[in-house]
């Protein structure tokens, strides 16, 4: 087969967006190019990938699995393209880093403002994103490295701990809890919750706890960001648990911040994953470089 990239690339977009309109728009190409493009990979191959409509796109059996394939092909090329734009010297390149909201605010924000004013002529894509979609932007190659908490190594990723965390309890400052000289677990299970939904890593870390403890939360609400869940808490709807380097945030909303008795043993561990057969740029070692000696610092405590 005679499958171009361009083709790919065009496939892709026309399959995550179901509009031939809108993946003109997203490939930077007319939409009669998509048609025609689209048309030639589904000649190449052999079989439909779309039905179309005038109202609708919708993939054909098998597009899904062609689509996991030509997302492995582009990833390697996005992962060639940055390593070959920053080889030579910190004067030039992209560097792509994946993770949470909160772990981007509240850990890599001073690695990134170091970062940049060091090396201005780098470019810094800074993806805000699930743990999920972290793992999925590494995979295919959006980003150079990705740091998740991970329930199992992946064998399709390289995966190690760069990272460990404890756990704390954050309330309104007139909540119950503050009036306890320790708090436990089981006094944080008592109360209701404010929470992040499952698709962040904090919250799995949580889960984590209260399997290995065989205690159950009380989600009374969940938030999609950080701050709208610490928000909650200030308003006296229930409690919350971050890791560290959330603790900050909730101090400036004026949040009272409480150390767990026994936390440390059910830490929040962070995994740095890439993808393994990637060869990093200069750029992206220099600044994976930076934020492992920020991270060692900041766990040592002397940050």
């Amino acid at each position: 087969m005679n499958i171009t990239l361009k083709q790919l690339r065009v496939f892709c977009a026309l399959y995550e967006l179901r509009s031939f309109t809108a993946a003109a728009r997203a490939a930077f190409v007319t939409q009669s190019a998509v048609s025609k493009l689209c048309a030639e990979l589904e000649a190449e191959i052999g079989q439909p990938l779309f039905e179309r409509s005038t109202r609708s796109v919708t993939p054909c059996d098998g597009a899904a699995e062609f689509y996991a394939y030509a997302q492995e092909i582009l990833g390697t090329v996005r992962a060639a393209e940055r390593t070959m734009s920053g080889l030579r010297s910190l004067e030039r390149g992209t560097v792509g880093v994946a993770t949470s909201p909160l772990m981007m605010v509240g850990l890599m924000g001073q690695v990134v403002a170091d970062y940049h004013r060091a090396h201005p002529s780098v470019k810094l894509e800074l993806f805000e994103l699930s743990t999920d979609d972290t793992i999925e932007h590494v995979r295919n190659g959006r980003a150079d490295f990705g740091i998740v908490s991970l329930e199992t190594a992946s064998d399709e990723l390289s995966t190690r701990v760069i990272y460990r965390d404890t756990m704390y309890a954050v309330c309104a400052p007139d909540h119950a809890l503050t009036r306890r000289r320790k708090v436990s677990w089981e006094d944080v299970a008592a109360h209701d919750h404010i929470t992040l939904r499952n698709v962040y890593s904090v919250r799995r870390s949580l889960d984590r706890v209260a399997a290995d403890l065989k205690l159950e939360f009380r989600y009374r609400i969940e938030a999609g960001m950080l701050l709208s869940a610490l928000n909650l808490v200030g308003e006296g709807l229930g409690i919350t648990v971050v890791p560290g380097y959330a603790c900050d945030v909730a101090r400036q909303l004026g949040l009272r911040v409480l150390d767990i008795d026994g936390a440390r043993l059910h830490g929040h561990e962070l995994w740095l994953i890439q993808r393994r057969t990637a060869r990093l740029s200069l750029a992206a070692s220099a600044f994976l470089q930076a934020t492992e000696d920020y991270l060692r610092l900041r766990q040592s405590g002397r940050h």
